[in-house]
């Protein structure tokens, strides 16, 4: 019997160290996954700051080609308020609302250019009961700065009783909501020309302007640290438990 209980615990130790391997190897997979974006947003942050040196271009004259990012533009045309998409869940400084993205017309074209006009506060983050609270002039001309449009092909769209709302821009499925072309990017509004204060909730006028993107490293690298410290630890278990010596304790009767 005791040599049966030896096979039997030896047998459990070695799959036990088989099973943190192969954790430390799928954690320490993890890490370089993450590594790999990490060199690959660098590359499109590179990208977006020759982009955001270039001379700024009037989209009312022409269109951008070519890769789109942090270019900066100017649109001037006729936003169309009753296709305007809301985008839930968002914060601003620790308050809820919302962002509003307005399709924008322009004169003699029949490509429409989604503008980001914005965030609003609202208090479970969804859609405001009225939307004339934060829209604008009819006719408008906005500086801001282009971006290329997320296409995932599903903006994760909720129809509510206020009307829909969206999680996320999605080229494909906005496009499918309206009847006429998009570009397959977007500006997010840094100034405009209209700007009035009509329209304000607690002295501030709506919506307000948010910041593009930043231009950093995201989280990637601090992913990747914590990914190879698990399989590290994983490793370390692994060798630990079978280098400990057997202990009468360890062998059954």
């Amino acid at each position: 019997m005791s040599s049966f209980g030896d096979t039997k615990v030896s047998s459990g130790r070695t799959l036990l160290f088989l099973v943190t391997v192969l954790a430390g190897l799928v954690c320490g997979s993890l890490g370089i996954w993450q590594l790999g974006r990490l060199l690959d947003r660098r590359e499109r942050n590179r990208l977006a700051l020759a982009q955001r040196d270039l001379e700024r271009v009037d989209l009312t004259l022409g269109s951008l080609d070519g890769p789109v990012g942090y270019r900066s533009v100017r649109i001037q045309g006729s936003p169309d308020f009753e296709r305007e998409f809301v985008i839930r869940g968002r914060l601003l400084r620790g308050t809820p609302g919302i962002q509003v993205v307005t399709p924008m017309r322009i004169s003699g074209r029949d490509t429409a250019v989604l503008v980001h006009r914005g965030f609003v506060p609202s208090p479970d983050a969804g859609r405001l009961g009225s939307p004339e609270r934060y829209r604008e002039p009819d006719s408008a001309a906005y500086d801001g700065v282009a971006l290329a449009m997320p296409d995932e092909r599903d903006g994760a769209p909720l129809a509510t009783s206020l009307g829909e709302t969206w999680h996320r821009l999605d080229l494909t499925a906005m496009r499918g909501r309206l009847p006429y072309p998009v570009a397959p990017y977007y500006v997010i509004v840094t100034a405009d020309s209209t700007r009035t204060t009509d329209h304000t909730i607690k002295g501030r006028v709506l919506p307000i302007r948010i910041e593009p993107p930043p231009l950093d490293g995201g989280p990637h690298l601090s992913y990747a640290i914590q990914w190879f410290l698990i399989g590290g630890a994983a490793l370390a278990f692994g060798f630990v438990f079978v280098r400990r010596k057997q202990t009468p304790s360890d062998v059954p009767d």
